[in-house]
């Protein structure tokens, strides 16, 4: 299974061409996200902190990403929202939920949620958040999936999985985290990578994701069911790419299989990872479901 990881840095900016900031006030809404290549943007938890005047912090919006310029993460942060928003992404591309479960070539999300408790989690100057006004928000399963599909059996090893998803959104909750988006697997099983691979790969894959996403479903369920003061949203990334893909041009690409490096004018950035114009789309459909969070 090949899965590109691309990791990039780069400097500070506060505005992209073409792509004006919101407006900003006095009152953030703290955004934390983790996850894999689909939600990075490379940011440094020891790097420049995001602020009214740079909401990203660091690197540069539209860059560090797998998108070819801004994925979600920076649309949501600074242009498909109501207010200010300053993201905390501590995605890493490569990332399974753990890697003692799925074993990857990349930190897992495990080590995010470490990485958010050592350094945000006490609410420094940096990041004075509160359960009122933090959002958290988690893509994963993506490279589960990848890795996982060919040599395991779904319905042994997601449930693993889905327990350990739950004890690090738990780790938040009793950190004071109320306000959590999780977002399913998309059918990267019709990506230029696995169709590649034959129709056998993509079924086989297919299968396990579906198996992922309920057990996700369900998984959500029964933390809400546990906690009466959170406010939960999933977000099905599986139905919205595959509205896309079985309708490429009414969403202005040719098809739904070509690759384009400029992120624009294919649903593909490349054969693994859809294009920022992709993620603004997505972006876009996502606030129709977020509004009880805050500023979407």
């Amino acid at each position: 299974m090949k899965v590109p990881v691309t990791i990039l840095r780069a400097g500070i900016i506060t505005t992209v061409a073409g792509a004006p900031l919101v407006e900003q006030s006095a009152n953030p809404t703290y955004f934390f996200t983790f996850g894999n290549s689909y939600t990075m943007t490379s940011f440094s938890a020891s790097g420049e902190q995001p602020s009214p005047s740079n909401p990203m912090g660091n690197p540069s919006l539209g860059t560090g990403t797998t998108t070819g310029g801004i994925n979600w993460v920076g649309y949501l942060t600074t242009q498909q929202n109501t207010s200010l928003v300053q993201s905390y992404n501590l995605a890493i591309g490569g990332a399974s939920i753990d890697n003692e479960i799925i074993k990857t070539q990349s930190p897992d999300m495990v080590s995010q949620v470490n990485t958010f408790q050592n350094v945000y989690s006490q609410k420094p100057e940096s990041a004075p958040w509160t359960g009122e006004n933090a959002v958290f928000g988690f893509w994963i399963g993506i490279n589960d999936a990848g890795w996982g599909y060919s040599s395991t059996d779904a319905n042994q090893i997601v449930p693993k999985l889905m327990d350990r998803y739950e004890s690090l959104i738990e780790n938040i909750y009793n950190d004071g985290g109320r306000k959590f988006l999780l977002i399913n697997v998309p059918p990267t099983s019709r990506s230029p990578n696995f169709i590649s691979q034959g129709e056998d790969a993509m079924a086989k894959h297919a299968a396990w994701v579906d198996v992922f996403n309920k057990e996700l479903a369900s998984m959500i369920e029964g933390f809400k069911g546990k906690h009466s003061d959170v406010t939960t949203v999933l977000y099905d990334s599986y139905a919205f790419m595959s509205k896309v893909l079985n309708s490429p041009t009414e969403y202005e690409f040719p098809d739904a299989t070509c690759i384009d490096d400029d992120g624009e004018r294919c649903v593909w950035w490349n054969d693994y990872h859809p294009g920022k114009k992709y993620h603004r789309f997505q972006a876009e459909d996502m606030k129709g479901v977020l509004g009880s969070l805050g500023p979407w």
